[in-house]
């Protein structure tokens, strides 16, 4: 991986943590419209959006939403992407008329040739745990035997102490973050920026650990 990863910040709920995310240099900011802790409505999701003054791209997170619905809310919030944790396959995920990224959950390996199906038919494909947004991780290095065209985020269980492993990780062009920089369920303004700065391999972070 070049030094350069993209980085997305998932599960922003207020216009502050949005300005930390934007200022810190995250290529993507995600909005959660399914049933969360971190869930936001449209509107709040389009009051953060208007509020962005870079060209960081917005993303919404959905879970088995009708495609209509999720193309309705994708126009009055402005969304790049959708964020698709479905059962869409790969032909349903092609007639979106909003670029997609399609997110699976890996428990075991033989669950890799999940990714194979909707390689090329998305923006990017999203790998994460077992339990997307708690932080569960699974053994990373089965990406490294795996070649996609489409770029391939990490998702799952990642911070700022394990990033270097996660690096390492050839296949992977960026890595999607939420609970990795919260403190107490609450997003940490400092391990945003921590996050970011790693991922992109600048100097300026410090380890986050407690």
């Amino acid at each position: 991986m070049t030094n350069e990863a993209l980085v997305k910040i998932c599960g922003v709920t207020d216009i502050m943590t949005a300005h930390i995310v934007e200022q810190a240099g995250a290529d993507l900011i995600g909005f959660v419209f399914a049933k969360s802790k971190r869930q936001v409505t449209p509107k709040v999701a389009k009051t953060i959006s208007q509020s962005l003054e870079t060209s960081i791209k917005t993303v919404g997170v959905f879970v088995d939403c009708p495609k209509d619905t999720v193309e309705q809310i994708a126009r009055d919030v402005g969304l790049d992407y959708v964020q698709l944790h479905g059962s869409e396959t790969p032909a349903e995920i092609m007639d979106y008329n909003v670029p997609a990224i399609k997110a699976l959950k890996l428990t075991t390996k033989e669950d890799l040739t999940q990714l194979t199906a909707y390689d090329k038919v998305c923006a990017y494909l999203l790998v994460d745990g077992p339990m997307p947004g708690s932080g569960e991780t699974f053994d990373w290095t089965w990406l490294s035997e795996m070649f996609f065209h489409t770029p391939l985020l990490l998702a799952g269980g990642l911070n700022v102490d394990n990033l270097d492993a996660a690096k390492r990780l050839a296949t992977i062009s960026g890595f999607d973050v939420s609970s990795g920089v919260e403190t107490e369920g609450k997003k940490d303004h400092q391990k945003i920026t921590a996050f970011i700065n790693k991922a992109k391999g600048r100097e300026q972070y410090v380890s986050t650990t407690k």
